[in-house]
């Protein structure tokens, strides 16, 4: 610990001995507004002697979520020294007293006496003397957030890694140097300091992985989000890895506000059959209300949707027991519910198909999705070549035609659900426009709440594809590692690597070659939620092509890889998993629809 972070405490405490009161009150708290969001984030990939393949990717996704949190985000990427001291000096400047702030650093670090310090991407250290010029002391970072007194911050160092340099400073140090406690700042580190892990190429590190999640979650307070993250890297990985905290953030940081009452906000979720999984948004319902809810969920009867009205007419099950109320009287009273004209052609133009059976390809209405029928089958599931929670591979049978979307739900197919009231959540498109674009920026629940005001609308049943139903569907009949062939070939799909002209966002639906069913995008574009729970492996996952779905399980299946991954996760076997109740800007869904 440097001398004068040392001084600081004893500086700010004769400062305050010796100031007049009023002095002491910050600005932001006589006028009334909110603390000011301070953020930092640094992604140091391209060294030229320890090149690192995640660090710009993960400070991406961290920068995206801070700013969509309100945060002033003052980011760089692979920065030299002089670009390292620039976005620390304009971070810097901004510090208020009172702030909220966050620090996020992905990169390497080295440590000499007891100090960390930030490589830049130049660096070639070759002896104690370099340091001054190829890295910048974390210290100087600390020291100024100290001083400046932040009502709470968090400083996430993404840096225990092994690397060329830090032999040549002596000594059989590695990994990062201790961090002391210090007061209303918290340290979080993928490990305890003095050890270091290894990087794997285009696969997040859990712990920054588990953070961006927590993060991610409306309303969790950052002390939460950091026990969360930890708890759950030491499931995952079977208490191989250890997060490590220096000290808990003082309370009151939040990175993703609620945006509106819990009441509210808890309308997305009330469609879904199966009881909330457990977590801080689901601990806001009412044991009562919940237990009224599971006693009529499944019923056809209008009259016992209008006794739960009348008991909690602001509930969150509200919207959707209205809607229902209404369905089942007018099917009681032998109204048909409206329906769609029937289509004669589908939105590509093409004529639709001659009615002998079903459709190959349909559309129930102008504003539902276009479906495409998947005959019966069997097919060998899962993969050998990478991950275990992708083994073994099995045969599964698809027992029944279904008809899956031909492409992702899209931004103007999702807004039509928020205008007609099934959906309350409207999701940011980050200035690329809404549109043919995939709709992302969606949790688990919020698929959920589409395919049953899609049902509803249509008198069909649409809902999430299994897992077994969407590699399926994405293999088409192939058995190589994408439906193209086992070589990621260039323009067959949007991601990091796939194309001539890195793209870095979601694309418009549709833009590169389907598969053999018709099936546009199911490599890449946007990561795709299933109806599945998370297993760590197949063993107990069901041969008929149903969901594995096991009580009370808070972790889903995410499936195909989005523009934000390498081609390896685009593979049909590869899969994801990712908290149910926690939207990212990469996820999005496709329906299914029964015939």
């Amino acid at each position: 610990m440097s001398w004068h972070r040392r001084l600081a405490p004893i500086l700010l405490a004769l400062a305050a001995f010796l100031a007049p009161a009023w002095l002491l009150v910050p600005a932001r708290a006589q006028t009334g507004t909110p603390p000011a969001r301070l953020a930092l984030v640094i992604g140091n990939a391209a060294y030229r002697e320890a090149p690192l393949a995640n660090a710009v990717v993960d400070a991406r996704a961290a920068a995206e979520i801070l700013r969509q949190g309100d945060f002033d985000v003052t980011a760089v990427e692979n920065a030299d020294r002089a670009g390292l001291e620039r976005a620390a000096a304009s971070f810097r400047g901004k510090l208020t007293r009172g702030a909220h702030v966050v620090i996020f650093y992905a990169g390497h670090a080295v440590q000499f006496r007891s100090h960390n310090f930030l490589a830049s991407v130049d660096a070639a250290i070759k002896s104690p003397g370099d340091l001054g010029r190829d890295a910048v002391d974390l210290d100087q970072l600390l020291d100024a957030l100290i001083v400046s007194r932040p009502a709470s911050a968090v400083l996430v160092l993404d840096a225990a890694r092994d690397n060329p340099w830090q032999a040549s400073l002596g000594g059989s140090q590695k990994g990062l140097a201790p961090i002391e406690p210090i007061e209303n700042i918290a340290v979080m580190a993928p490990v305890a300091p003095g050890r270091t892990i290894a990087e794997t190429p285009g696969r997040p590190n859990p712990a920054i992985e588990e953070w961006l999640k927590a993060i991610r979650t409306p309303g969790l307070d950052m002390a939460s989000a950091l026990n969360r993250s930890r708890d759950a890297v030491t499931r995952t990985t079977k208490r191989k890895q250890q997060v490590w905290i220096s000290s808990p953030p003082a309370a009151g940081l939040v990175v993703t506000p609620t945006s509106r009452p819990v009441a509210a906000a808890q309308a997305t979720r009330g469609v879904i059959t199966a009881p909330p999984p457990p977590g801080p948004q689901s601990d806001q319902l009412g044991p009562y209300e919940l237990s009224f809810w599971e006693t009529i969920r499944n019923s056809e009867n209008p009259a016992e949707y209008r006794a739960y009205l009348d008991a909690y007419p602001n509930g969150r099950f509200a919207s959707l027991a209205r809607t229902r109320e209404e369905f089942y009287k007018s099917r009681s009273q032998g109204r048909a519910p409206a329906q769609p004209a029937p289509t004669t052609a589908t939105a590509t133009g093409r004529p639709a198909a001659p009615p002998v059976g079903p459709a190959k390809i349909i559309r129930d209405c102008d504003d539902c999705p276009e479906v495409a029928l998947v005959p019966a089958g069997s097919f060998e599931m899962g993969s050998n070549e990478m991950f275990e929670f992708e083994k073994p591979v099995r045969s599964v049978t698809i027992g029944n035609a279904f008809y899956i979307g031909t492409r992702e739900v899209t931004f103007a197919e999702w807004d039509a659900c928020v205008a007609q009231g099934g959906c309350s959540h409207r999701p940011s498109d980050r200035n690329l426009g809404r549109g043919k674009r995939p709709v992302t920026d969606i949790h688990w629940n919020d698929a959920g709440a589409y395919v049953v005001w899609l049902s509803l609308k249509t008198g069909q049943k649409y809902r999430l594809p299994t897992e077994a139903e969407w590699e399926y569907a994405a293999r088409a009949g192939t058995t190589t590692s994408y439906p193209w062939g086992n070589a990621i070939d260039k323009e067959r799909a949007n991601c990091v690597g796939c194309n001539a002209q890195p793209r870095r966002q979601a694309s418009e639906v549709g833009q590169f070659p389907p598969n053999a069913f018709g099936l546009y995008d199911m490599a890449g574009n946007a990561a795709e939620w299933v109806a599945d729970c998370w297993s760590e492996s197949y063993r107990a996952s069901p041969r008929d092509g149903s969901a594995y779905s096991p009580a009370g399980c808070r972790e889903r299946v995410l499936r195909g890889g989005s523009f934000n991954n390498d081609p390896r996760y685009l593979r049909s076997a590869a899969r994801f998993k990712y908290e149910s109740d926690v939207r990212f800007y990469t996820n999005g869904f496709r329906v299914v629809r029964e015939p």
